[in-house]
């Protein structure tokens, strides 16, 4: 089983999961198609929920939408329409926390403001089932686009928007997918080259020694 598996992949994989970080700037020089689909190819891999997935072979569905595309504007409209119907149903629940502040000051507006100027949004989807945890499987998804794009110097933004929306339950934005509403969970996120000035931003994980305890 990991008959392949080298110290030199092991250590080649620890160097990756310390680059990988959230990129917030983009460079409007777009990777080339290739390395996008290698990207959307690991996402295949990715683990999935093995019941809801039994006898299919559409259980997870990937979106590639470049920037340009005329059908962003559909999405931009969708997005702008919902947003402030989210904002304002969080903020009666749990009100003015940061989370809430953050949204309610954020403008949305654009296409670009949406995807802080990245060349490519990716839609994931995967379908729902029992036990119902799609959005898991997509989690494991998501992750596992990040770090083969930080191995090919692709930076790597969730789209939160995705998730808060419900966008797999909206009927309009399944239509433009062409995929039926409430089906599939769906989830996003950004690919293109970090800006040249930018730099990621400090984090302060969880120290090994204060954190872990072997029982």
């Amino acid at each position: 089983m990991f008959e392949s598996i080298k110290p030199a992949h092991s250590q080649a994989l620890d160097d990756i999961l310390k680059a990988r970080h959230t990129v917030r700037e983009f460079s409007p020089t777009p990777p080339d198609k290739g390395r996008i689909e290698q990207i959307i190819r690991a996402g295949l891999t990715a683990p999935f929920a093995s019941f809801p997935a039994a006898g299919k072979t559409d259980f997870r569905k990937f979106f590639i939408l470049p920037s340009t595309s005329p059908m962003m504007k559909n999405i931009e409209r969708i997005v702008n329409d919902r947003m402030p119907k989210f904002v304002a149903k969080m903020e009666k629940e749990v009100g003015l926390v940061p989370f809430v502040q953050t949204i309610k000051q954020r403008n949305f507006g654009s296409i670009a403001s949406l995807l802080n100027g990245g060349p490519y949004l990716i839609i994931a989807g995967e379908r729902k089932g029992v036990p119902p945890i799609a959005a898991e499987s997509l989690s494991y998804c998501m992750q596992t686009m990040w770090l083969k794009a930080t191995s090919l110097k692709i930076g790597f933004r969730p789209v939160t928007f995705v998730l808060h929306l419900r966008l797999g339950d909206d009927e309009e934005f399944c239509k433009l997918l062409d995929i039926p509403s409430e089906k599939y969970a769906l989830d996003g996120c950004v690919l293109g080259y970090p800006a040249d000035n930018y730099r990621p931003r400090q984090v302060n994980y969880p120290d090994f020694e204060t954190n872990v305890t072997w029982l």
